[in-house]
C-alpha cells in the first residue's frame, strides 16, 4: 500500500512537471504569435492557459490584451467583471476597455471609482498608480498619488513619483512646487533638483516661475539655506551673475563660511567670461582675513581675470608689462611657494610668449620644480609649461625629455596623454612624420575626447599628404608654419602658408592651409580675415577633416566677437545637422539654444 502511495505521488509530480513544461511551451508559442500580429492563434492558447488555472493572474494580462486587440470587448468585459468582484483595482483594466471602445466618459467614471475605493495603504496606492502607469494613463496615476497624500495625511508622500510623472507630462509648475518642497527638507536632493529642472525647463518663463516660488519660500523661511543655494543657481542659469553672487554672499555670511561657494562661483564666472562679477566675488573673499583659505587664490584669480582680458584683446605691450608687474608684487608679498605656483606659471607664460623673455620664463619654472610640497600633478603641469618654452626657444631635445617624463609618470592619465600628444606634435614640427603618426595613432584611443580628436586630425593630415607627396616637402613647410603660429610669429607663419601653394601647386594641403590661416588671423584678433578663411573652407572643402572645426570656430567668432548672432545661429545649426558625430555638437547645441532663447 505504501509502495502504491509513493508510486501515485511520484506519478502526480511527473504529471505536474510535465503540465508546467507544456504550459511554458504553449506560453512561448502564444507570445510568438502575438509578436507577429497573429492574435487569433495566440488567443486560443492564452484562453486555454487562463482557463486551466481557473482565472489565475498568471496569464490574465496576455489573455485580456489579446481580446482587446481582436476587439472582443464583450468577452473581455465579462472576464474583467469577474476579476473586479475579488479586487477593485481591475477597474483600471475595465476603464481601459471603455477607452478602447471610445467610451471616454464611462472610462473616466470607472477610473474615478477605482481611486475612490483605494484604502489608506501606501502599498495599495502605489499599486493602483502603477496600474495606471502601465496603461500610459499618467493623468490618473498623478490623481492616485495626490489622493494617496490626502488619505495618508502626508503632503510629502510620493514626491519622487510625482516629480517623474510631472516631468514626463511636462507639467512644469507642479513639478517646480514638488522640487522646491523636496529641497526644503533634503539638502542632499539639491544636485538632483538642479538636474531635473534643467532637463524640464525650456524658456525664461519657466525659470521666472521657479524664482517667484523661491522668493515666497525665502520670505517665510529665511533661514533655509537650500532655497538660497537654489536661487543662486537659477540666477546663474539666466546669466544674472550679479544677482547670483548676492545670494551666494548672503549664504556665505549666514553660515559664517570660509567662502568656498563664492570662490567656486568666481571660477565659473571666469570660464563664462563674466570678469566684472568674478572680480567682485574675488574682492569679497579678499575682505576676509588674510589667513583665510581662499585669500591668495582670490588674489591670483583677479590677476587671471586681468590676464585673460589683456591677452584676448589687441595686444598692448604696456598692459602686459603692467600685468607682469602685478604678478611680481604678489610673489614678493607671499613668496615663491606651493601656494603661488599658479602665479609663477602665469608669469612665466607672459614672459615667454608675450614679452620675449624666454630666459626669465625658464628661470621661474625651474625654480617652481624645486619648491617643497608641490603636488605631483602641479609638477607635471610645470614640466609641460617648461617643455612648451623649450619648443619656443628651439630646444626640441630638452622639450622631448620633459614630455617623456610626464608621459611616463602619468601613463594612462589625461596629463600623460597630453604630454604624448605634445611630443608627437614636436616630432611633427621637426618633420619626423612617421614617428609622429605612430604616436598619434595610439592616442586616437585616448580617454580625453579632445586629445583623441586632435590626434585623429593630425594623423589623417600626415597620412593624406604623405600619400600624395612621399617626399613630404609641402608638409614640412606646413609644419614650420604651425610652429611659427605656436611661437606667435604670425606674419612669417602667414607668409610661409602662402608660399606652399606657389611652390607646390599640386598639394592636398589647401584646406589645412585655410584652417591654419584662419587660426592665425584669429590669434591676431583680425576677425574679419579669420571669418573669410573659415567661410572659404566650409564652402569649398565640406569633406575636410576641418569642416566641423571651421563651422564651430566661425560660429563662436560671430557670437563672441562680431556681434552677429543671426549667422552664428545658422552656423551652429549647420554643424549640428551636417556633422552629428562632431566633438563640438554638444557645445554647439547648447549655444544654439541659448541664441534662440528657448533654453538657458
Amino acid at each position: 500500500m505504501n509502495v502504491l502511495k509513493v508510486f501515485f505521488t511520484i506519478s502526480l509530480c511527473f504529471a505536474f512537471i510535465s503540465s508546467m513544461a507544456q504550459s511554458e511551451n504553449d506560453a512561448e508559442l502564444a507570445k510568438h504569435f502575438y509578436t507577429n500580429g497573429e492574435y487569433g492563434k495566440s488567443l486560443a492558447i492564452y484562453q486555454k492557459l487562463y482557463n486551466s488555472l481557473n482565472g489565475n493572474d498568471l496569464y490574465f494580462s496576455e489573455y485580456y490584451t489579446t481580446l482587446l486587440k481582436l476587439k472582443k470587448y464583450d468577452e473581455a468585459e465579462k472576464i474583467i467583471n469577474k476579476k473586479i468582484k475579488n479586487n477593485f483595482k481591475y477597474g483600471v483594466d475595465l476603464g481601459q476597455l471603455y477607452l478602447e471602445k471610445g467610451e471616454t466618459d464611462k472610462a473616466n467614471k470607472t477610473f474615478e471609482n477605482v481611486i475612490s475605493k483605494t484604502p489608506a495603504v501606501e502599498f495599495t496606492i502605489t499599486d493602483i498608480a502603477n496600474s495606471f502607469y502601465g496603461i500610459a494613463n499618467f493623468e490618473f496615476a498623478i490623481k492616485t498619488f495626490l489622493n494617496g497624500r490626502r488619505l495618508l495625511k502626508d503632503d510629502n508622500a510620493f514626491t519622487y513619483e510625482l516629480i517623474n510623472l510631472y516631468r514626463y507630462k511636462k507639467l512644469k509648475e507642479p513639478l517646480t512646487y514638488e522640487v522646491v518642497n523636496l529641497v526644503e527638507n533634503e539638502a542632499s536632493f539639491l544636485a538632483n533638483a538642479k538636474n531635473t529642472i534643467s532637463r524640464a525647463y525650456e524658456s525664461t518663463e519657466d525659470y521666472e516661475t521657479l524664482k517667484s516660488i523661491l522668493f515666497k519660500k525665502i520670505q517665510k523661511n529665511p533661514q533655509n539655506i537650500n532655497f538660497i543655494n537654489l536661487l543662486a543657481w537659477v540666477f546663474l542659469q539666466q546669466k544674472q551673475y550679479d544677482l547670483a553672487l548676492v545670494q551666494l554672499i548672503a549664504l556665505d555670511r549666514r553660515l559664517n563660511d570660509t567662502g568656498g561657494s563664492v570662490y567656486n562661483f568666481a571660477t565659473i564666472l571666469v570660464e563664462n567670461k563674466a570678469f566684472e562679477t568674478a572680480e567682485k566675488a574675488f574682492n569679497y573673499l579678499l575682505n576676509k582675513p588674510k589667513n583665510s583659505p581662499y585669500y591668495i587664490a582670490s588674489r591670483i584669480g583677479i590677476l587671471k581675470c586681468k590676464n585673460i582680458q589683456i591677452i584676448n584683446t589687441p595686444l598692448n605691450n604696456e598692459n602686459i608689462k603692467s600685468l607682469g608687474s602685478d604678478y611680481e608684487k604678489l610673489l614678493d608679498e607671499y613668496g615663491k611657494n606651493n601656494q603661488t605656483i599658479f602665479a609663477l606659471r602665469d608669469l612665466a607664460n607672459l614672459e615667454a610668449f608675450y614679452l620675449d623673455n624666454e630666459e626669465r620664463a625658464i628661470e621661474l619654472l625651474e625654480l617652481s620644480l624645486n619648491l617643497p610640497n608641490v603636488k605631483l600633478s602641479d609638477l607635471a603641469e610645470i614640466k609641460l609649461d617648461l617643455a612648451h618654452i623649450y619648443t619656443l626657444n628651439n630646444q626640441p631635445w630638452d622639450a622631448a625629455l620633459l614630455y617623456g617624463q610626464v608621459e611616463k609618470s602619468f601613463e594612462g592619465d589625461v596629463l600623460g596623454q597630453e604630454a604624448k600628444f605634445k611630443n608627437a606634435k614636436l616630432s611633427f614640427y621637426n618633420g619626423d612624420f612617421n614617428w609622429a603618426k605612430a604616436q598619434l595613432d595610439v592616442l586616437k584611443a585616448s580617454t580625453s575626447q579632445l586629445i583623441a580628436n586632435d590626434a585623429l586630425d593630425l594623423s589623417l593630415l600626415i597620412q593624406d599628404n604623405l600619400n600624395s607627396d612621399s617626399s613630404g616637402q609641402a608638409l614640412k613647410m606646413y609644419a614650420k608654419a604651425d610652429l611659427l603660429l605656436f611661437k606667435n610669429q604670425y606674419d612669417i607663419a602667414l607668409l610661409t602658408l602662402d608660399s606652399i601653394g606657389k611652390l607646390y601647386p599640386q598639394t592636398d594641403l589647401a584646406d589645412d592651409i585655410l584652417m591654419l590661416k584662419a587660426q592665425t588671423y584669429n590669434k591676431q584678433k583680425q576677425y574679419e580675415l579669420a571669418k573669410e578663411n573659415f567661410l572659404n573652407l566650409i564652402a569649398n572643402y565640406s569633406y575636410s577633416i576641418w569642416a566641423d572645426d571651421a563651422l564651430f570656430n566661425l560660429a563662436v567668432l560671430e557670437e563672441e566677437f562680431l556681434n552677429d548672432s543671426t549667422n552664428a545661429k545658422i552656423h551652429f545649426e549647420k554643424l549640428i545637422n551636417d556633422y552629428p558625430g562632431s566633438l563640438y555638437v554638444i557645445e554647439a547645441r547648447k549655444r544654439f539654444r541659448n541664441l534662440r532663447g528657448d533654453v538657458l
